[in-house]
């Protein structure tokens, strides 16, 4: 493999990282509303049982309320479907990030073994950076992506529990109940396409965790405010730091995209 071989591949690799980037933020869309519309549902079948939204007369009519209530939860269990869905593209993008970073770490290995470690480490690869730097700028975005992704597991399972009358408590709920919420979901091919350690996903209960909903967002009150808590972690992606991101955008459009012809 010669020099230039090696710079078409590294390209590639990051253009490859930045169209899963691309694709992840149409998805975080897409879910946006499907969660938007999950919440809305389950503030219908909140007023149900109020009877400030429910009037009493309203149950002279036989089955009125059951029938209603049939059909919010059909229309929840095909959003939730839908949201799944959404998730699983999430998930195949995420697969996507991490084959890229461990394709460039074996291009370094191969590079090393032909042109020695002077070539990785040493030399000028883009205009000022060596191939070792851009796998550092490659695994620090990359690291990111983990984070958000086990959090946005972690806001979908919220969402599925609140469909399922169970209210999740971001601070001082145990283990087990979010264990409990995501049970139904374990056997399910979408966990099993992103190589996650479930483990801090379950710990988002502990008010000293930095990385699950406990630590991020204070307790909430109320079905609505909960749904708008778990809409705007979503919406804003917090572990995808932006000026991380921007940095990384530049890195690659300075460094190597701008020396293409």
């Amino acid at each position: 493999m010669s020099k230039a071989a090696i710079e078409r591949r590294v390209i590639t690799i990051l253009y490859d990282f930045q169209k899963a980037r691309k694709v992840w933020g149409d998805l975080v869309s897409d879910g946006l509303t499907q969660a938007n519309a999950l919440v809305n549902v389950q503030l219908q079948q909140g007023y149900v049982d109020s009877p400030g939204y429910w009037p009493p007369a309203l149950d002279r009519f036989l089955d009125l309320k059951e029938r209603f209530e049939g059909k919010l939860q059909k229309r929840a269990v095909a959003i939730v479907e839908d949201f799944e869905t959404t998730f699983s593209k999430m998930s195949a993008q995420y697969s996507k990030m991490k084959l890229q970073t461990s394709q460039l770490e074996y291009l370094m290995e191969e590079a090393t073994e032909t042109f020695g470690e002077a070539f990785v480490y040493r030399d000028f690869f883009g205009t000022t950076c060596t191939l070792e730097q851009i796998r550092i700028q490659l695994d620090r975005v990359f690291a990111l992506y983990t984070e958000q992704i086990i959090l946005n597991r972690e806001i979908l399972d919220h969402l599925v529990a609140r469909n399922q009358h169970y209210q999740p408590q971001f601070i001082s709920a145990s283990a087990s109940a979010t264990t409990s919420a995501r049970g139904s979901s374990d056997d399910r091919s979408t966990k099993d396409s992103v190589a996650l350690d479930t483990t801090s996903i379950n710990d988002d209960n502990d008010p000293n965790d930095q990385h699950g909903l406990g630590a991020m967002i204070p307790p909430v009150r109320g079905d609505k405010d909960q749904g708008m808590v778990l809409l705007s972690a979503w919406l804003n992606q917090p572990h995808l730091k932006t000026d991380v991101l921007a940095t990384f955008d530049e890195f690659c459009q300075v460094e190597l995209f701008g020396n293409e012809t």
